[in-house]
């Protein structure tokens, strides 16, 4: 069978193809972000232009150098599809990622064993929602930055409850500690930067609370993922914080209609 490769679809774009310019955007980023001491079970990251949300990207994945780096990671991605609509969840079913870095290889084992063992949700392998897909993309050279060792479980989800997201999440995170969930989501689009910010505490007060019921008034793009996250952490007793926040506003000068950003992070409670 024939290797399949998904090449990048938002380099030059969203991030600088150039390998060594896109490294030292990169590293810039995690160099100014702070290094908080909690040990991340999941990260929730924005996916717009690095030079927009990289900042704040940035806080998200400088938390994973509080891994271990000599251990191999799976990191499950999660995210939304901005080009295709369809109904339920897309596995990556690519044997490899490819970015300027380098390749990334895609966990197809996991991947078999989930869709083996839940027939019953909406599933599929077809990889069509990821051919042009940004959410999880941009992800990806912010990991090959902080880990020596991983392999990635990319699923793009479409129209579907978050339960279906969130059994993703209970069945490949199962309480292991070499497993990291990343979420992808932006927060409120084109709004004032003041109306964005009165829209995006909602979010952010979910996370901290982990309560849902402040995402009925959050606009995140990724909302379905943010809230199987959150009501995984809760029933785990974990524990969720906001590490940044910033709009489109902060990075781009321009606050007459932003786009909310935010790092957050979810751990074990002491």
């Amino acid at each position: 069978m024939a290797i399949q490769v998904r090449e990048p679809a938002v380099s030059d774009m969203f991030y600088p193809a150039d390998p060594v310019e896109l490294k030292k955007m990169l590293r810039t980023f995690l160099e100014e972000a702070p290094l908080y001491p909690y040990r991340p079970e999941a990260v929730a990251s924005p996916h717009a232009g690095y030079i927009y949300s990289g900042p704040t990207a940035g806080v998200s994945y400088k938390q994973f150098l509080n891994l271990d780096r000599n251990r191999h990671y799976d990191i499950l991605l999660i995210g939304p599809s901005h080009y295709v609509p369809f109904n339920g969840i897309s596995f990556g079913y690519y044997d490899y990622w490819i970015t300027p870095l380098g390749e990334v290889k895609v966990n197809k084992r996991e991947i078999e064993k989930f869709v083996l063992e839940n027939k019953d949700l909406p599933i599929t392998l077809n990889t069509v929602p990821h051919m042009k897909e940004h959410s999880l993309e941009v992800q990806v050279p912010f990991l090959q930055m902080v880990l020596e060792d991983f392999s990635i479980i990319p699923v793009v989800y479409g129209q579907v409850d978050y339960s279906v997201v969130e059994r993703v999440i209970d069945r490949i995170k199962d309480d292991r500690d070499d497993v990291v969930v990343v979420i992808s989501t932006d927060l409120s689009h084109y709004y004032p930067d003041p109306v964005a910010r009165e829209i995006d505490i909602n979010c952010n007060l979910a996370v901290e609370n982990l309560n849902l019921s402040y995402l009925d008034r959050c606009e995140a793009c990724g909302k379905t993922g943010l809230a199987a996250m959150i009501d995984y952490a809760r029933r785990k007793g974990w524990k969720g914080k906001v590490l940044d926040y910033k709009t489109s506003g902060d990075t781009s000068g321009d606050r007459s209609a932003v786009v909310g950003y935010a790092s957050y992070i979810f751990y074990r409670g002491e």
